[in-house]
């Protein structure tokens, strides 16, 4: 329970999550809004999706809701689905506490549920030393990535016009390595990256074979510093020519393992561009649960032994 928030990013609320574990391994963490147990065949069908990917695999449900009767509902249509001898524990969360669906031993479980000890939990301790972080809600998440507003987003058009008028006559190769260059520079120093250098690195994602060199770079051990990069990329850019970017940064997350924020990139993605390839390619990903693993075939596919 302790873990759950650093998982997602974010703190749940009106939400079920669900662990989902291979060999007592956790393999992914997925979020499902609990206004979406009011279309079982919609929540039969995504969890069936997540079934296909890891058919032998474990569950525990965790229910945030102030409705607890509406939670637990929740809990037990999935349950049902996924199978009950699967579902290693369920429990409901609200406050602060938590309540074991599946105990009824008053001195594991007391009717007035258990303190979630962020404070004091040696998971919460090792999330932390390793950079994760935990936002007070979902909507803090969407504005970590939001473009700039007002003057500010005037002034970004205007950087982005400029570099697409310095880029005109460059040839193919030249856009390549100077986007290259750009982005093996943020990623040294992702903090360091001022608005010039994001709206030439916005303007020159639009371009497949200039992404490819970013995806290229794109690896497990090093994705928190892709994260960082194309974050800060994002919130310097406005709204139309975020797309790309977007769709790098869904990826980073992924790879990353910060799915929540790979979502939050789809979602606002879509409302500009919903048929963009990355965005689409991030939307399968989300849709089948795919575990961050998956990225080293991806990669080897993509580019071969070059990878």
């Amino acid at each position: 329970m302790a873990a759950i928030p650093y998982l997602l990013g974010f703190q749940p609320r009106e939400s079920i999550v669900a662990l989902v574990f291979q060999a007592n391994r956790l393999i992914t963490s997925v979020r499902f809004p609990i206004e979406m147990g009011d279309a079982p065949g919609q929540l039969a069908r995504r969890i069936a999706t997540i079934d296909r990917q890891f058919p032998d695999a474990d569950w525990i449900l965790a229910g945030y809701s102030s409705d607890r009767e509406r939670a637990v509902t929740v809990i037990e249509r999935m349950s049902t689905v996924i199978g009950p001898t699967r579902v290693l524990e369920s429990v409901y969360a609200n406050d602060g506490r938590f309540w074991s669906l599946s105990c009824t031993v008053p001195d594991c479980c007391p009717p007035q549920g258990r303190l979630i000890d962020f404070e004091r939990s040696p998971v919460a301790a090792r999330a932390v030393l390793a950079g994760m972080q935990v936002l007070d809600s979902r909507s803090d998440l969407d504005a970590s990535i939001r473009p700039p507003r007002g003057w500010l987003g005037r002034a970004a058009m205007q950087r982005i016009e400029d570099a697409r008028a310095s880029i005109r006559g460059m040839e193919l190769n030249e856009i390549e390595q100077s986007f290259t260059g750009l982005v093996q520079q943020g990623l040294d120093n992702p903090e360091a990256v001022d608005p010039t250098q994001a709206a030439q690195m916005a303007v020159m994602a639009f371009y497949p074979s200039a992404r490819d060199q970013a995806l290229r770079l794109l690896s497990r051990p090093h994705a928190q510093r892709h994260v960082e990069l194309w974050r800060a990329v994002a919130k310097m850019t406005p709204r139309d020519s975020q797309p790309p970017v977007l769709g790098l940064l869904g990826l980073a997350a992924w790879v990353n393992g910060d799915g929540a924020l790979q979502v939050v990139c789809i979602e606002r993605a879509e409302k500009v561009a919903p048929h963009h390839p990355l965005i689409a390619l991030l939307g399968e990903i989300n849709a089948a649960a795919a575990p961050p693993c998956l990225w080293d075939d991806l990669r080897a596919d993509l580019f071969g032994e070059e990878s």
